[in-house]
């Protein structure tokens, strides 16, 4: 069913992203060693990589990034925890979290094993694939040079892993700085993007005709203004019109979506300084140049801002996809964080 608000687990139940599994799987068959599945938030990137983990058969490990503390450690040791145990292995979607010696936890130790016992067990395992999961979340140094060990030191061990586009690409996979430990590597990227009018629309439609429900075309065309094509919140919709019978669906789905979005601001201000160009910037980026946008923020500010400053703060909203950039101008990646704003 579309409006299961959950991440999706089966391929039926998955809308469009048909081209973009099909790449998955032919690098998943090549033994392509890191695949990255890359996108702004809420436009599928869980719900693929789950579905690809279902199916894949075999000795597989899932590992959410927003729970890996020490990458450098809990990383490897998952990996070997694996192919130990000789089965599937989830970290942070299914299994509860234990405190460990690492932090916040996968609850492995290795302190009896040896580095050569540990490596020449995983070799001798055959094929192990990781599935990682908001890989953004992690130290991104120290995940880049485990993937680097790893690519280099086990031809058996593969990476599928999801984030958002330019932090993945910046940060993880260090694809434009030759010192990145990565650099020069083969890496496939595949790309979601949000869904266009036309496919918002037929996935609108198509999920409602799943719960026996007919609304009017307006209706959608103003959940799909709003919303903006990104299929997590048009999922959350069609779930508050079509199985929760909320009339005012629209309204409680900018709501819930809004809160969401103000949530993952705090959690992103606690890192950063000087919020209130922050949240500025989120204000006033609605398809604006860079030098207007630095003038209306520095209006908001009340004072004239240093251009290194506000485009240090311009980038890091971007990488972060808070901020996308297209032709040259600034748009918000996700339309409900301006409401988002004006929640904290």
């Amino acid at each position: 069913m579309y409006f299961e608000i959950e991440p999706k687990s089966k391929k039926e139940d998955f809308f469009n992203y048909e081209y973009e599994y099909d790449q998955v799987k032919k690098a998943l068959k090549r033994r392509e060693k890191i695949i990255t599945i890359l996108g702004v938030r809420r436009v599928g990137k869980t719900s693929l990589l789950n579905i690809i983990y279902n199916e894949m058969n075999g000795l597989k490990l899932w590992l959410d990034g927003r729970i890996i503390s020490d990458p450098k450690k809990e990383i490897f040791a998952a990996i070997y925890d694996a192919a130990k145990a000789g089965k599937p292995k989830v970290f942070g979607k299914i299994e509860s979290l234990n405190i460990s010696a690492f932090g916040v936890g996968l609850g492995i130790n290795l302190v009896k094993e040896s580095q050569s016992e540990i490596e020449k067990k995983i070799r001798e395992t055959g094929q192990i694939y990781v599935f990682i999961d908001e890989a953004q979340k992690m130290k991104t140094k120290q995940l880049a040079d485990v993937l680097s060990y790893i690519y280099d030191r086990f031809p058996n061990v593969s990476f599928i892993i999801s984030g958002s586009e330019i932090g993945l690409v910046e940060e993880i996979i260090g694809e434009t700085d030759s010192e990145h430990p990565l650099y020069g590597r083969e890496i496939t990227k595949v790309v979601l993007n949000r869904l266009d009018k036309n496919k918002a629309m037929e996935y609108l439609k198509k999920g409602f005709e799943q719960l026996d429900m007919k609304p009017n075309e307006t209706e959608i065309e103003n959940a799909i203004a709003e919303l903006d094509g990104l299929i997590g919140w048009l999922t959350l919709y069609g779930y508050e019109r079509g199985i929760k019978k909320n009339k005012d669906a629209l309204s409680k789905t900018k709501e819930s979506a809004a809160r969401i979005a103000a949530t993952e601001l705090v959690h992103f201000f606690k890192r950063a300084k000087n919020r209130k160009i922050y949240v500025s910037i989120l204000r006033n980026a609605n398809g604006v140049g860079w030098d207007e946008l630095q003038t209306l923020t520095s209006k908001d500010m009340g004072k004239q801002l240093n251009p290194n400053l506000f485009n240090f703060a311009l980038e890091k909203l971007i990488v972060h996809s808070f901020v996308e950039r297209r032709n040259q101008k600034y748009y918000l990646a996700d339309p409900l964080l301006l409401k988002a704003t004006f929640l904290l």
